[in-house]
């Protein structure tokens, strides 16, 4: 029977248990995540509006990388996060040590664009509140306006670059095919990866990319064609039942913009271009770049090359009718009037005698 005295202790650490505090953990990683991108699916707490199965994707992969960095200090739980942590990652895209040179300039604004998403979704969303997670997009640096690429690769070096793909391996055959397709048709590479059988109309070589503005249909050539037969006899092979894309992995899956990244940037290592194109590099966007650039300097019209690329607005195109501009007008002109031109080749019927000019 108890007595007076553990009633009284009992009592005690009942009313001690009670009034103790409890520790709010928040969610763990990977419940942050699931929670995050179900509320991009339901275009809610942060989001303009429901996005699309690729933007996802994008967003899974972007934020994979920030919670590699966290699990690699140990966290496992979203509150134990530190505005010192969120300065850390900072730093620890920008930094030209993490391996191969860095993330590029473009890449770490995408990655810190998805973690202020992701930061803004913590502030909005009401169970996040209930958890005292903290948001931290306040903690990240200013994200600057997006970062023109201006540069444009020659006709030649592009021809090395798809001269590079080994045809005869399965894998070369996929990256050289889906390549064919960007400099056809501008697709861009998350277009390609969301590609299906279905959306390839033969009889009238047109193909139906998936885009932000949604489905536009776009013409292709007979390379393009001959190419894309030649992959989809290959494909039947490696490809799992329940894939349905054009495009796959070397599991029989769906490919992500980040397998042509990797392919191509083994592409530049392998064709030399790496070394002699130096800070530049092609990339897929780069591949849709000179196709824009290209189309202008070849005779195409604005209006068409927008229908054809999905640009909203006008104004994004007017970086290639500069680009186009300086390739053809400009380059045409400069040849006919460089004073140093002029001197070592003058004019017929100028009597002048040909100057030699020696630097």
């Amino acid at each position: 029977m108890a007595t007076a005295a553990s009633k009284a202790a009992g009592t005690k650490n009942l009313r001690e248990a009670w009034n103790t505090p409890k520790e709010t953990q928040g969610m763990t990683w990977d419940e942050s995540l699931a929670a995050f991108l179900q509320s991009r699916q339901l275009g809610i707490n942060g989001a303009q509006h429901a996005v699309k199965p690729r933007t996802i994707e994008e967003y899974r992969w972007d934020l994979a990388v920030f919670f590699d960095f966290v699990k690699g200090l140990g966290l496992t739980q979203y509150n134990q996060l530190t505005e010192k942590i969120i300065q850390n990652y900072v730093a620890y895209l920008q930094s030209p040590e993490r391996g191969k040179g860095g993330w590029g300039k473009a890449t770490q604004r995408k990655y810190l664009i998805s973690l202020r998403a992701f930061f803004r979704w913590v502030e909005l969303d009401s169970t996040c509140r209930d958890a005292g997670m903290q948001p931290f997009f306040n903690s990240l640096p200013r994200i600057g306006k997006a970062i023109r690429r201006e540069f444009i690769p020659s006709q030649g070096q592009m021809q090395t670059f798809a001269d590079g793909f080994d045809k005869d391996v399965v894998w070369g055959l996929r990256d050289y095919t889906a390549l064919c397709l960007m400099l056809d048709t501008g697709a861009r590479v998350g277009e390609v990866c969301n590609l299906e059988p279905e959306d390839i109309y033969w009889d009238n070589s047109l193909v139906n990319l998936d885009g932000k503005a949604g489905k536009r249909l776009v013409p292709f050539g007979e390379m393009t064609e001959r190419a894309l037969r030649h992959w989809q006899a290959v494909r039947t092979k490696y490809a799992h039942e329940k894939c349905k894309k054009v495009f796959i992995t070397r599991y029989g899956g769906n490919c992500s913009p980040n397998t042509f990244a990797q392919s191509f940037a083994d592409n530049m290592r392998k064709t030399g271009l790496d070394t002699e194109l130096g800070d530049n590099t092609i990339s897929c966007h780069t591949v849709r770049h000179f196709f824009c650039t290209m189309y202008l300097v070849n005779g195409g019209t604005l209006h068409n090359l927008q229908r054809i690329t999905g640009h909203k607005a006008l104004d994004t195109l007017m970086i290639y009718v500069n680009l186009a501009n300086q390739m053809t007008t400009v380059q045409e002109e400069h040849s006919r009037v460089s004073p140093l031109m002029r001197m070592s080749n003058p004019q017929p019927g100028t009597g002048k005698k040909r100057v030699l000019v020696r630097l």
